[in-house]
């Protein structure tokens, strides 16, 4: 669409598109008080244009090995809090670890904020090297909100608009962009 509106080559379009989404950063953390919650979502690893797989390629519409984390899945943690401050980014491959939590955040979340996750250790690992407070919601337990306002929906919210918005309008997007596309849906 781009491209015809402004009477440019596809691949103008495409650059275009790339160097602008290069310029838009990220909050490093340092805003985020209060309740904030932190979670981790996946997709499929893609190397969507690629011209040498180092994998078997999946037939249209397959998908990788099933559900929840794998060398297979791109991890990407998704940290908000109620002020609508938010940090969304691609950590890497399969099973999230305490570093990468502490390498999203780049500045650590100030003292007085508690930290809102599901049951991953790397969480509870990150909150004690930080000394701020942690609550845990185990949704495979029933637990969905805790002392009535504990939660983590508003990030689980944002995991179901981020799929929609990147697997709809892009019908997904090469790994390698990842970063691009998350700090895109951040600001739009």
């Amino acid at each position: 669409r781009i491209s015809a509106a402004l009477h440019i080559n596809k691949k103008t379009a495409f650059d275009w598109r790339h160097k602008i989404l290069r310029s838009l950063k990220q909050d490093e953390g340092g805003s985020f008080s209060g309740i904030t919650e932190s979670d981790e979502t996946f997709f499929e690893k893609s190397d969507k244009g690629s011209r040498h797989l180092g994998r078997k390629p999946r037939k249209r519409g397959g998908g990788g090995k099933g559900k929840g984390a794998s060398k297979d899945k791109v991890t990407v943690i998704v940290t908000a809090d109620r002020k609508n401050d938010l940090n969304m980014t691609f950590c890497g491959y399969g099973r999230l670890t305490k570093a990468e939590i502490t390498e999203s955040l780049h500045t650590p979340l100030p003292q007085g904020t508690v930290l809102c996750s599901d049951g991953h250790v790397s969480y509870k690992g990150y909150a004690m090297d930080n000394h701020i407070e942690h609550v845990v919601i185990r949704a495979d337990l029933g637990w969905h909100v805790k002392r009535g306002f504990y939660h983590i929906q508003h990030v689980n919210s944002l995991h179901s608009r981020l799929k929609k918005w990147l697997n709809g309008t892009f019908w997904g997007v090469a790994t390698k962009y990842m970063q691009d596309y998350l700090n895109w849906f951040k600001v739009q």
